[in-house]
């Protein structure tokens, strides 16, 4: 019997990804566990005779055993269903297609997995592709089931794990006759009585902590029957309270459910949902977990989550120093005279060494207005003091601000000496990229570059830019392309990825494009973004020129319509900082407000503020490849910048997961040794992995693996070079920190002792294959080993060395036993299965190493004879008694 299945209650994504598979494997049974979401649910009450499947309770009746199963949407045997699992033969074939970025890889001896793994929004994404590489032609029901998997999971592509894959994946179904009507109506499923029921007790089982200057609501509640989509209960406390961060504890019968949210970029909740065997993305994720209670479950939570909250910046890493300060007698004309000539909106006022109060220019101006010019400034001043100390976290600035109206915080030391200020500019620039660049550093500049347009872009993409800005005037709103795309342009490097910003709203403006072109539009309501997928596969994403602010303390950034020089203050370096207008009138001109155009032709990396790489510490990743990629150096003032926030620990804030796809990025470019040596120059590998010491030897030992590299990807599929450098980066590690690093930076387990096999068997290894001894003697003790093996390996070897392995790894592959099986041996020698069998496979297997052309009846038989005789030998060596 061969049977599809997923996890235990399953979703759209699980059902569909089912649903899909049959497509490719119609000879196989869809198996499906437990009770399905009840939206799902609902959807097969109209649709299940098109989707037609075996529940575990008929699987039970069938009398005959799984010999191949698929398992979508899981990562192995764990969460599928136990009548699955115990229909399993030992011989059984497994495959699993998945999609979760984090997979602990699953050790069952008598099972050999096939693992199909792709960081997707949707792991439907993964099958869709599948069914658009064979050509598979779907039905308009197909269709939309597969479109609600991946509109769901994705969040409607508003979910960080969203991936250009589930875009192509829903344009290759749209043609199909998918019905955004009936995926509208399954993915906005309205409560049941019993979530309502829970969402109620949720509400009233709650309580708000304090924690680390952060406000964490844990709700919690127990019952004794499961009730589905709990994350839709989540959802909808999430929107009606609007909490900071939320937990959610339930007991449902005797397992313990848990959903974490959270608005603030300071808190981890994957990696408090890590510390209960779950996982998801750092602001929204979930675990379970058996045999405990409620209670216990939430003083886990107390006790471990200040490790997952990160102190962020402080007062003293964005105040203004230092401070403009006004004398309690000086005049209000005088202090209004100081705020012209220095552009202060609020001076602090200081008496006899103390800060006494602080006046505003909105009070100075109404004061003189009402002719109190020649007064002190004392006599108007607010001597209702906010302040806050220099350690102060910027998110209880932000509150300190809204809760008193005020607009500019005094702070001071522990001395209670006023050492800064910080105002609500001071604010926005440090959590919304605002550029802290003053206007005398830069000098605008605008020209014309539409011949350079017309000379080096493509006909059709200059028809296409050309098209974009008339629609701009038709809506009566600016259109510009900006970024990467106008730095490779002035470079003259090839990039077609377009990235339209326009100032109105950009998802009305691209729906528009959508409407005049027949497009698919993608919106992003939200962030007043969307994406434009054409016909044939070609995209553009279309933002709002947008600032970004905070409304409340803690909320995610409000987005506020602004101008294309305020969008491009939020960019990373100035080479990315550039836009070129389209609209007719202005075609061509390119929009230059920080020196951009310098910067490249110099050849320089440069920040556009000092808080760059405090805002976004993997900035200092992409510097060094924007570097190497270019040839370009970093701007003294950006590498002081960089080393200083690195040494400050930034870099260990970040994900690892966002890391490891900064490295990804680096590993793609043409030279990424010229990035590691670099990034090692900058002592930045210590702070990525800390046990990491880069010498000589280490830079040698990846220039071979590199060297080695290319030829192992001609042989092995997926090839991750990131695995790859790691078992040199990583090499002698503890095995306390190479746990650290695995769930870090998401290494399947397996790697991880394979890695481990290597160092042990290396040097002995290496000498056979520098000697060149006999294939079936380099057998012995290696065997046939992952890619990440041999690669570790060639780093040791010289040129000829690695010749050599390539020479075993491809024997290894090619070579096969034609005649001689188990079955074989069993028939024709009377042999009971077991390790014996096996031992004289091997042996026959390496002895075909060195000579392709035995025969191995003859060979096997003189094997035997001398397996026999050992025996014999062994027995009569046996004193009497042990016979």
């Amino acid at each position: 019997m061969k049977v599809i299945t997923t996890h235990i209650n399953p979703d759209f994504d699980g059902f569909a990804s089912c649903i899909g598979i049959k497509k490719l494997h119609p000879d196989f049974e869809i198996v499906v566990s437990g009770v399905p979401l009840q939206n799902l649910k609902e959807y097969l009450r109209i649709y299940e005779d098109n989707f037609p499947y075996i529940t575990s309770e008929q699987l039970k009746k069938i009398n005959e055993e799984i010999e191949e199963l698929i398992i979508v949407d899981t990562p192995g045997l764990e969460r599928i269903g136990d009548e699955v699992k115990q229909k399993l033969s030992k011989k059984a074939k497994i495959t699993v297609i998945d999609h979760h970025p984090d997979i602990r890889d699953e050790v069952i001896e008598e099972y050999t997995f096939n693992k199909i793994i792709r960081q997707t929004g949707a792991a439907t994404t993964i099958i869709v592709k599948m069914l658009k590489e064979r050509g598979i032609k779907l039905t308009k029901e197909e269709a939309t089931l597969l479109g609600i998997a991946i509109y769901e999971d994705t969040g409607s592509f508003l979910f960080s794990s969203t991936t250009l894959e589930d875009f192509e994946a829903i344009h290759y179904i749209y043609w199909h006759g998918l019905s955004l009507e009936t995926i509208s109506e399954y993915i906005r499923f309205d409560l049941t009585i019993d979530q309502k029921t829970l969402l109620h007790n949720l509400l009233q089982n709650s309580k708000t902590y304090n924690i680390e200057n952060h406000n964490v609501t844990i709700a919690h509640d127990e019952t004794e029957k499961f009730i589905g989509s709990l994350s839709a209960v989540v959802s909808k406390y999430w929107y009606a309270q609007e909490p900071e961060t939320l937990i959610v504890v339930v007991r449902m019968g005797k397992k313990i459910f848990i959903v974490g949210r959270t608005k603030s970029q300071d808190v981890d909740i994957r990696g408090l949902m890590a510390e209960f065997g779950g996982g998801g993305h750092r602001q929204a994720a979930s675990a379970s977990v058996s045999m405990a209670s409620v209670e216990e479950v939430i003083y886990k939570i107390l006790n471990t989550i200040p490790k997952y909250i990160s102190s962020g910046l402080k007062a003293k890493d964005i105040m203004s120093f230092p401070v403009r300060t006004a004398l309690a007698s000086e005049t209000i004309e005088q202090v209004n005279r100081i705020m012209e000539i220095t552009g202060h909106s609020g001076i602090p006022v200081v008496e006899e060494n103390k800060l006494v109060g602080i006046v505003t220019k909105k009070t100075v101006e109404k004061a003189i207005n009402h002719g109190l010019g020649k007064r002190p400034i004392k006599s108007i001043m607010s001597s209702k003091l906010i302040t806050a100390k220099t350690e102060t976290p910027v998110n209880t600035l932000k509150k300190l601000m809204i809760e008193n109206d005020v607009g500019r915080i005094p702070i001071l030391d522990e001395n209670n000496i006023l050492v800064g200020i910080v105002t609500r500019s001071d604010i926005i620039r440090a959590t919304h990229s605002q550029t802290i660049t003053r206007e005398a550093e830069i000098n605008p500049s605008f020209v014309n570059i539409k011949d350079l347009m017309n000379k080096r872009l493509p006909r059709r993409l200059v028809n296409l830019l050309r098209l974009l800005g008339a629609y701009g005037n038709e809506v009566k709103m600016s259109v510009y392309v900006v970024g990467g795309f106008v730095r490779d342009l002035l470079l003259d490097i090839e990039n077609y990825d377009v990235d339209i910003v326009v100032e109105g709203n950009g998802i009305e403006f691209a729906k528009y494009i959508g409407q005049q072109l027949d497009a698919i539009v993608v919106p992003y309501e939200k962030f007043y973004t969307a994406s434009v997928i054409f016909r044939d596969g070609f995209k553009i994403d279309v933002a709002t020129a947008r600032t970004e602010y905070y409304e409340k303390p803690a909320e995610l950034p409000q987005v506020d319509i602004s101008t294309i020089k305020k969008d491009l203050y939020r960019r990373d370096f100035t080479i990315n900082a550039m836009a070129i207008k389209l609209n007719p009138s202005e075609y061509g001109i390119l929009y230059d407000f920080f020196n951009c155009q310098r910067d490249l032709e110099q050849g320089i990396i440069r920040i556009l503020h000092n808080l760059s790489f405090i805002e976004d510490p993997t900035r200092m990743i992409r510097g060094v490849r924007f570097e190497m990629r270019y040839n370009f150096n970093m701007e003294e003032h950006t590498l002081e910048i960089l080393k200083q926030n690195l040494e400050g620990g930034y870099l260990e804030r970040v994900t690892g997961a966002r890391i490891r796809q900064e490295i990804e990025k680096i590993l793609e470019e043409d030279n990424p040794m010229k990035a590691l040596r670099r990034m090692a120059n900058l002592n930045m590998i210590k702070h990525i992995f800390p046990k990491t010491y880069y010498t000589q030897t280490m830079d040698e030992k990846l220039a071979r693996l590199f060297k080695f590299l290319s030829k192992i990807k001609e042989r092995y599929q997926s090839v991750s070079d990131f695995y790859a450098i790691s078992t040199i980066l990583l090499e002698y590690y503890d095995k306390q920190t190479l746990e650290i690093m695995r769930a870090r930076y998401g290494y399947p387990k397996k790697f991880i002792e394979s890695m481990k096999f290597t160092e042990n068997i290396m040097l002995p290894l290496r000498e056979m294959i520098e000697l060149k001894l006999n294939f079936s003697d380099i057998y012995k003790v290696l065997g046939k080993a992952n890619p990440y093996v041999y690669l570790h390996l060639s780093s040791y070897l010289t040129d000829e060395g690695q010749n050599y392995l390539l020479q075993y790894i491809d024997t290894i592959s090619s070579t096969k036993l034609q005649t001689v099986t188990g079955k074989y041996l069993m028939e024709k020698y009377g042999l009971k299965s077991g390790p014996q069998i096996n031992e004289i496979l091997e042996k026959l297997f390496a002895m075909k190493l060195d000579n392709p052309n035995i025969d191995e009846e003859k060979v096997v038989s003189e094997i035997i004879v001398m397996y026999n005789s050992k025996l014999e030998k062994e027995t009569e060596n046996q004193p009497e008694r042990e016979r």
